[in-house]
């Protein structure tokens, strides 16, 4: 241990003493925005407070017109409501500093919603916005939105600033009881019978919940004033069910997440060159040869769990978006018609493990033959039937990763290259240009991979939305393109968990390598040599997407940066995305949250405020800590962010 002499070091002391001093500040900063902006997440655009509490009636209930969907929602955050009984976690700095000074003599009885479309339909650009008035003196809140969508974000706001007091003994000192297992397990009977209370149930019957349901809840720092609306509009979460299957269930678990968060787009990556999960009728061949099989199980999904799924996705504001990846991640589709496929079936290094000679991205190679009829034939199929099953407006077709030496090895690709002296890129664009066309046929808006517009410089045209992974957006915004932020080094969230290859012999080191002479002369001379790391020593671990992206990072993006006012008009939003290599249902809900968590609030809440302030980390950390605890309460499994502390 090291020990210091202030004394000695008058200026260290002093130096340290302002330290110490920025630091409390800070936290004092922290901790009042805490209080005036409550613990919402994502927090609002504009919000007003008071400073003084209101009881929530035990008569209390939610009033709107009389709509399915409204409805249905209403019923939802009343049992949210009921059922959560909040006490926050995060606590402010002093508990005792008095920051309501009175309690209102009223109680609220209504919360009353008032919409000016109620069939407003769920699609890109729809209006989400939303004003909500919580007052002191009357009985009565009142919601305003737009449209049902901009509903749900309001009640899900409205859901959050209600909190429960506190179990107290007669001496009205805090009731504090050991945990106990079987308060745990009397827990996880209740959460399973929630879970089998299946929404299929008649959505039109008023929801009697018993007037004790609203006792002891009440809302701190009235009246409360707020004006919402997001900053973008694509909010999305990216999910690959080909790597490693998830149940539907699991895929409604984290569309309730979504819907917490205020997140408006699944976007579900079906299939890839591992498997093709999705039965189709007119292309049955596909999931029969190609899905994971498991335990005597095929790990499909059928029309009837896609209804469920794009159902239950709409009744909480979230569009489904299908990904059909192609003509690369194609590897699948060689299970039942290898014919118009190329280099399945090989492994995708050659044996001198040369990038620059690989198959495919990733083990598992194969692409469709992009100059065979009949590959068009199974394409234009299958794409005409999965567009005809999700009703959203949008589909995405890939188009990620091309590599032309997959296309190479095959006789009929070699013998058309010659023939109309083609190269790989006049190939990915005979493919993708073909695709685009049956995409519009089933007059669906087209999504695709940025590879073939940054890297090949296509002449894709306009109206094909851009999802931006690896280049910087501008590459792709300065070419006219709308553009789907998810750059992986800041939202792709199953990086930094090392390499899953099975025949990697690099991990094998119990010394550091050395450093080559020439450059530890270079990092020497540039005072940086602390910072060689070599892979399994502080370096990447075998990941390709290094480090971990901790929520931090994923809160830091700025998704308009380095563009004009003019030019971050073409980002229409952003998309979090979780490969599934090394996830599966034991870790979706730790992998994704509370990190994707960050990523919501800068699609809704903006990385500026209303004033062109930068967010602040420091202000995100209390409210994204008592938000992971509230997760938790709501069924998601969040991986934790700090100790408890208190």
């Amino acid at each position: 241990m090291m020990f210091i002499d202030f004394l000695s070091s008058p200026f260290l002391f002093f130096q340290t003493k302002m330290k110490l001093i920025y630091s409390i500040i800070a936290l004092l900063i922290a901790f009042s925005s805490i209080s005036e902006g409550f613990l919402l997440w994502p927090i609002p655009q504009n919000i007003q407070t008071g400073r003084t509490e209101i009881e929530l009636d035990t008569t209390f209930r939610i009033i709107g017109p009389d709509t399915k969907y409204l409805n249905h929602a209403i019923k939802r955050y009343t049992d949210i409501i009921t059922r959560e009984r909040w006490i926050p976690v995060q606590v402010p700095l002093n508990s005792n500093e008095g920051l309501n000074l009175s309690v209102s003599h009223h109680t609220l009885k209504t919360l009353r919603i008032i919409l000016e479309n109620e069939h407003q339909e769920l699609e890109f650009g729809v209006d989400e916005s939303y004003v909500l008035d919580i007052p002191v003196d009357k009985r009565i809140a009142t919601l305003k939105s737009k449209t049902i969508w901009g509903a749900l974000h309001g009640l899900e706001t409205f859901s959050q600033l209600i909190q429960s007091r506190p179990k107290r003994h007669e001496n009205r000192k805090e009731s504090i009881n050991d945990y106990s297992d079987k308060e745990e397990e009397e827990g996880e009977e209740d959460e399973e019978e929630e879970k089998e209370e299946e929404e299929d149930e008649d959505e039109d019957e008023e929801d009697e919940e018993e007037n004790s349901g609203f006792e002891g809840l009440y809302i701190p720092n009235t009246p409360i004033h707020i004006e919402d609306s997001p900053k973008y509009a694509h909010r999305g979460l990216m999910l690959d069910t080909s790597r490693n299957f998830f149940t539907v269930k699991d895929i409604l678990r984290t569309i309730d997440a979504m819907a917490f968060n205020k997140m408006n787009v699944f976007h579900w990556h079906i299939t890839d060159s591992q498997s093709f999960p999705l039965k189709l009728k007119n292309a049955p061949e596909l999931a029969y040869h190609g899905a994971y099989k498991l335990q005597q199980r095929r790990l499909v999904y059928s029309k009837k769990d896609v209804k469920r799924i794009v159902k239950y996705a709409h009744k909480r504001g979230v569009r489904v978006i299908p990904e059909i990846d192609m003509p690369a991640h194609t590897g699948s589709w060689a299970s039942s018609h290898k014919e118009i496929t190329t280099c399945t079936g090989m492994h995708y290094l050659d044996k001198s493990g040369d990038w620059s000679e690989r198959l495919a991205a990733e083990p598992g190679t194969g692409q469709l033959n992009p100059v065979l009829n009949q590959t068009y034939e199974l394409v234009d199929k299958v794409i005409t039937e999965v567009a005809s099953l999700f009703p959203d407006g949008w589909f995405h077709g890939g188009g990620d990763e091309p590599v032309y030496k997959c296309w190479e090895q095959d006789k009929h690709v070699r013998n058309y290259m010659k023939t109309h002296n083609a190269t790989g890129v006049d190939l990915l664009d005979l493919f993708l240009q073909k695709e685009i066309n049956i995409i519009k046929k089933s007059k669906k808006t087209a999504i695709l991979w940025e590879d073939a517009v940054t890297n090949d410089n296509l002449p894709i045209s306009k109206d094909v939305v851009l999802q931006v992974w690896t280049n910087p957006v501008h590459n792709a915004v300065k070419k006219g393109f709308k553009v789907i932020a998810s750059n992986y080094n800041f939202w792709y969230l199953d990086c930094g968990h090392g390499g899953w290859g099975g025949n990697d012999t690099s991990y094998d080191e119990q010394v550091p390598s050395e450093i080559p002479d020439d450059v530890a002369v270079a990092l020497e001379k540039n005072n940086v040599a602390d910072n060689y790391r070599t892979q399994n020593w502080g370096g990447p671990g075998g990941d390709w997407c290094s480090p971990f992206k901790s929520w931090q990072r994923v809160y830091s993006y700025d998704l308009a940066y380095n563009l004009t006012r003019d030019e971050s008009e073409n980002i229409i939003g952003g998309e979090v995305a979780l490969w599934a290599e090394q996830v599966d249902p034991t870790n979706l809900d730790s992998r994704l949250w509370p990190r994707a968590s960050a990523a919501a609030e800068i699609m809704w809440s903006g990385r500026y405020d209303r004033n062109q302030r930068k967010r602040d980390i420091g202000d995100a950390m209390p409210r994204i800590f008592d938000w992971r605890y509230r997760l938790l309460k709501r069924g998601i499994n969040a991986e934790a962010l700090q100790p408890l502390w208190w």
